[in-house]
């Protein structure tokens, strides 16, 4: 029973080492999730679940000013996105810590994951009930400013940074928030902790402290 007892337990712990080498590999390389489309522009591989249009190609524009506006700009080399309809895909890259959110990266790699979207409309939706859109443009110019914080500070530097101050840097990037001025004061009011309302807030709170001179090193630091 002992040697049966060992053997099944190491037969476990192997099961479970590739179960979790899969699940590393497939994070890491979502395209092995047959997405049906897949264009290259420039620099980008895109990956959709829906066909790319040629609008991607002005998406992937604006984003890329956008971000080149930022003091942090700099060559990111070549760069994966992958658009999913926000079903079984979006669930199983992004996994319970941001299956709220409107698209991800992921730490050490340069692929961008985004949720719902809807390139013919410039659109991500997200399942909240209140700020639940963004547009595709701006969620890309937003992860990609995560991508350029980790090239900056490096990916040590970068964890040690507060997170609420560092989404409010890249929507500043982004230029843009889920939620209204108006939204925002109604959720205040009913004393949300909802997220977008965070990130709205420590958006608002980069923004003065950049307009006061700061630099984004301090802004981020802070």
């Amino acid at each position: 029973m002992t040697g049966r007892a060992s053997k099944l337990r190491k037969g476990i712990a192997i099961g479970a080492g590739v179960a979790v080498a899969g699940l590393a590999g497939i994070l890491y390389a979502p395209s092995v999730l047959a997405f049906p489309h897949r264009a290259q522009i420039g620099q980008v591989t895109v990956y959709s679940v829906e066909p790319i249009g040629p609008e991607m190609t002005g998406i992937l524009a604006r984003a890329d000013a956008l971000t080149a506006a930022s003091p942090l700009a700099a060559p990111l080399g070549n760069r994966a996105i992958y658009l999913t309809e926000g079903g079984w895909r979006w669930t199983l890259l992004a996994l319970p810590n941001y299956s709220g959110a409107f698209a991800l990266t992921r730490p050490l790699s340069n692929n961008i994951v985004v949720n719902r979207s809807a390139s013919a409309r410039d659109e991500v939706r997200n399942a909240a009930e209140i700020g639940n859109r963004r547009t595709l443009s701006g969620t890309i110019a937003h992860e990609t400013t995560h991508l350029l914080i980790d090239r900056h500070y490096g990916p040590i530097g970068a964890r040690l940074l507060t997170s609420r101050t560092v989404e409010g840097y890249c929507d500043h990037v982004a230029q843009e928030s889920s939620l209204s001025a108006s939204q925002a004061a109604t959720l205040r009011q009913q004393g949300s902790g909802a997220p977008a309302l965070r990130y709205f807030e420590a958006r608002q709170q980069v923004a003065q402290r950049l307009a006061a001179g700061a630099s984004v090193d301090q802004a981020l630091r802070d």
